[in-house]
This record gives C-alpha cells, structure tokens and sequence, in this order.
C-alpha cells in the first residue's frame, strides 16, 4: 500500500507554480524579443513596474518601424493596457466603434474596424493577434503607437483643417465653402474690404 501511494504521488499531476508579475513580465518581454520587431518595447517592458498590471489584462504592443520610436509619456503605457484578458477571438466579437477601458482613467481605445483581416484600434491595425497569452494574459501587437489624444476620449478624431483662398476677383460669387452665415458675411466683409483697400 505504501509503495502504491508512493507511485500515486510521484505520477499524479502537480498543480503548476503560479507565477509572479516579474516572471510574467518576464516572459512578455521574451515573447517579444522572438516576434522580431518589437524591440522598442522591450525596453518599457523590462522597465515598467510589473505589481501595477491588473490581475486580467491585455496589452497592445506597437511594432518597430521607421519613427516609431515611443515619446517620452508617461501616459503611454498605461493606454495600452485594458485591464480585461481579450483574445482575439474576442475581440472580434466586439462591435464596430466599441469603447475598451484603458488603465488611463477616463481614455479608451476604440474599436474602429472588426473584421478579421483588417482589425484595428484607433485606427491602427493589429498585426500580431494572440502574440502571447496566458489563463490572465493576452499580448497583441499592433503596427504603431495608439494615440490617447485623438480617440481617447470616445470622440471621433477631427478633421483636418480646411484652407480657405479668398479669390482677389470682385465679380465673383460666394464660394461654395461658405456653408453658415457667417462665412458668408465674413466672406462679404473681406471681399469689401479688400475692394476698399484697392
């Protein structure tokens, strides 16, 4: 009996070591040092504080490319953490223009396309889905930086300033730009003007 509980005991399976946020982080890091391009946060990585990763959490990961070295934020990192394990299986089970909490307070990264082979955040398209994962863990990469100031707030971006010319000719109409009325009075005000002036 003693030598069956002996055998018992040497086959049976141990439960596995859980591993500490400096192991994890450890282990990150060494997935992203085998993926090749994602050096740049490797060094953030290896950095960061591991106790301040939530229990469950996904990161994104930008890849390297030409530029696309990390700016000096602080802020940077922790709108790159959703504090919620996502594979990519469930992130395709996200709706267009979901919004995903961000360890930056108020900022979330947006879903802006959720097709499987164009999935992006922000705008920027995931490259590597599933780069590395754990029961708590899910590390995707991304092919840049995600910018907090343009979607964090849950806004669309804006978009990009317009140039007005103002046409010199005096018999010319109102251009067809002048979509308020006070373009077209300021229009009027500047085309009498500049009439004045000449």
């Amino acid at each position: 009996m003693l030598l069956l509980f002996f055998v018992l005991t040497m086959v049976a399976p141990s439960a596995p070591t859980p591993t500490t946020p400096t192991q994890e982080m450890n282990n990150i890091v060494d997935a992203l040092i085998g993926a090749g391009d994602l050096s740049a946060w490797v060094s953030i990585l290896s950095s960061a504080n591991a106790t301040g990763l939530p229990v469950s959490a996904t990161l994104f990961v930008p890849r390297d490319g030409t530029g696309n070295r990390p700016p000096p934020d602080p802020f940077l990192l922790p709108y790159h953490v959703v504090p919620q394990r996502l594979l990519f299986s469930d992130l395709l089970l996200l709706p267009r223009l979901a919004r995903l909490p961000t360890l930056l307070g108020a900022k979330s990264i947006s879903v802006t396309d959720n097709s499987p082979g164009n999935f992006s955040l922000d705008g920027i398209p995931l490259t590597h889905p599933d780069l590395y994962s754990t029961p708590s863990l899910a590390v995707h990469a991304l092919q840049t930086f995600l910018n907090y100031d343009l979607f964090g707030d849950g806004l669309p971006p804006p978009p990009p300033p317009v140039a007005y010319a103002i046409s010199t000719h005096s018999n010319q109409a109102a251009p067809s730009f002048c979509s308020r009325p006070d373009d077209t009075v300021l229009l009027l005000f500047f085309y009498f003007l500049l009439l004045v002036l000449l």
